[in-house]
């Protein structure tokens, strides 16, 4: 026990070091310490430096942790990249895209068309800019657009399948695509359960495509395509030709939007090349972003049916609808 105390007494005695705020050791007991912490008021001449950066400095981070932020005009390669370099047509009725559309035909009926579908991009090697972007671009495509009868039970007329690939390029005003889609038209069985004598057409076409597109303003784009069928059943013929304009003056707020209006001409060999119209208006709100448009408004068409199964059809009509543009 007497041995115990004495080495408490001895390290309670001994000197301990402390750091000051010049670096020099200073000698103190454990008594002077706890004398100081009894005084209430403590006066310390100068802080104590936990790290002096002049005396040891921050060495500098590794080449290979520092990576710098490519300007959003500088090309480069990417991969699944943000946004398009070619946009579907407004009022293309075979586009893909996410829309419903509600109308009623002249000659009597009401019907429903909707498309589930889209466009993306896999590879581009061009800017970053995800809303006006430049270069090069492969995407694919694809969608299915659906009419139902909204007379009988919303009952399936016909599907008209698509599905594609392109190469796309975008500099300055110009928009150019290349590539390959197929089409194939069926016929719904409600439809044949409710006309019998009806004689369905394997409408299919594998076609190539090559289209341009020009920004004559900020508000107004102009385009144009031509299709050739390679391989075609069903009754359709090797050429087709679209044309159309879209005019979408800049809205004074991205949060509401602003108007638009648009018209796009199908001219297909396999109705000889008569034309079929279809033109919208109505209301816009781009994405802020993404490139990406919301959209309702009117629709009116007329020309042969935009739905292949029936494409010897003639159609009148007038409704409106909501459109998801990529």
């Amino acid at each position: 026990m007497a041995g115990s105390l004495a080495w408490i007494l001895v390290l309670l005695t001994a000197p301990q070091s402390i750091v000051t705020g010049d670096d020099r050791i200073a000698a103190v007991s454990w008594s002077e310490v706890a004398a100081l912490a009894a005084d209430p008021v403590v006066t310390v001449d100068e802080p104590a430096v936990i790290f002096d950066p002049a005396a040891q400095p921050i060495p500098p981070l590794p080449p290979a942790m520092i990576t710098a932020a490519a300007p959003q005009d500088a090309w480069t390669w990417q991969t699944l990249p943000e946004g398009l370099l070619w946009h579907s047509y407004m009022a293309g009725p075979h586009e893909p895209r996410i829309s419903t559309v509600l109308f009623s035909e002249h000659d009597g009926g009401a019907f429903w068309d909707a498309t589930l579908g889209g466009r993306v991009g896999l590879l581009r090697y061009g800017s970053s800019d995800a809303k006006h972007p430049e270069g090069w671009q492969w995407d694919l495509e694809g969608a299915v657009i659906t009419r139902l009868d909204l007379y009988n039970s919303e009952d399936v007329e016909s599907n008209d399948f698509r599905f594609g690939t392109e190469l796309t390029k975008a500099l300055g005003a110009w928009s150019l695509k290349f590539g390959y889609f197929h089409i194939s038209s069926h016929v719904g069985d409600e439809y044949m359960e409710r006309n019998p004598t009806f004689e369905r057409i394997n409408y299919v076409t594998e076609s190539l495509v090559l289209g341009a597109s020009y920004q004559a303003y900020e508000s107004l784009r102009l385009y144009g395509e031509t299709a050739f069928a390679f391989k075609m059943s069903g009754g359709a013929r090797p050429w087709q030709f679209q044309t159309g304009f879209e005019f979408v003056p800049a809205p004074k707020s991205l949060k509401w939007g602003g108007p638009f209006s648009a018209m796009n001409l199908d001219i297909r060999e396999a109705v000889g090349y008569s034309p079929s119209l279809t033109a919208q208006m109505g209301w816009q709100i781009p994405g802020s972003q993404s490139g990406r448009r919301l959209r309702w408004g009117a629709q009116y068409t007329n020309g042969h049916s935009s739905q292949f199964e029936f494409f010897q059809r003639k159609e009148q009509t007038i409704g409106g609808g909501i459109w998801f543009d990529y």
